[in-house]
């Protein structure tokens, strides 16, 4: 067990378990004076340093957002313990831990619902001009019906150049193919498009996904093709 796993306290908060590490920090689960479950996100002291204007973003964006599946910030410690933010906990696994520990297959509804939500949340976003920047399995957390994005540590403000909302259709896209192959049974030899159970509508859809410059006029023009086109009822009916 690590140090960083033994502490008890940071500040008023009562540290409960280490719930995840990355490149920038660990997070931590711990409970506020009034037993309220919390995420202390402690960024690395050697990270922080190099990238402090990074973190400044990620302060004033998630200031600036207020969505029920995005975690609120709720303030910030600096203390000799470290550098946290402490943020809004969010119910639920990660859609990783769901796919590769679990071994859960969804069903066609369960990725209508999971699909529908993400990009209902990107619309929001992008309504903003933010850039979430790294949506992927391990930054959305599902409870059984409804997902909440996490980590909004490479979020920026689209400039139309680097931060593209191009960028988090792409990632979603990520996502989506790996809930479509949950179900699949076949060696995985092939390219996606080949083998998973798709209309042309549907993969034409993803492709456009994964282009590197907007090929939809807008977030919400995607949000209203995905539900179309990804219902399982709509697709009974072709």
């Amino acid at each position: 067990m690590s140090l960083e796993t033994k502490m008890k306290k940071v500040g008023d908060y009562t540290v409960a378990s280490c719930i995840g590490k990355g490149r920038y920090g660990v997070c931590f689960l711990a409970c506020d004076p009034d037993g309220n479950r919390v995420v202390l996100k402690k960024f690395r002291p050697r990270v922080r340093r190099k990238n402090r204007n990074a973190n400044h973003y990620e302060a004033v964006i998630l200031s600036g957002l207020c969505h029920p599946a995005v975690p609120g910030l709720l303030g910030v410690i600096n203390s000799r313990c470290g550098y946290y933010f402490v943020l809004e906990y969010k119910e639920g696994r990660t859609l990783k831990e769901w796919l590769f520990k679990e071994k859960k297959v969804f069903a066609p509804d369960e990725i209508f619902r999971i699909g529908s939500q993400l990009f209902d949340i990107l619309a929001y976003l992008h309504r903003r001009n933010v850039v979430h920047g790294d949506i992927s399995a391990a930054n959305i957390v599902w409870d059984g019906t409804r997902i909440s994005l996490l980590d909004f540590g490479l979020a920026r403000y689209a400039d139309g150049e680097y931060m593209r909302f191009s960028l988090d259709y792409a990632r979603a896209a990520d996502v989506l193919i790996y809930l479509l192959y949950s179900g699949y049974e076949g060696e995985g030899s092939r390219p996606w498009h080949e083998e998973l159970a798709l209309d042309e509508k549907q993969k034409e859809f993803l492709r456009n996904l994964m282009e590197p410059v907007e090929v939809y006029e807008s977030t919400e023009e995607v949000r209203r093709l995905f539900k179309a086109y990804f219902t399982p009822e709509s697709k009974e009916r072709r």
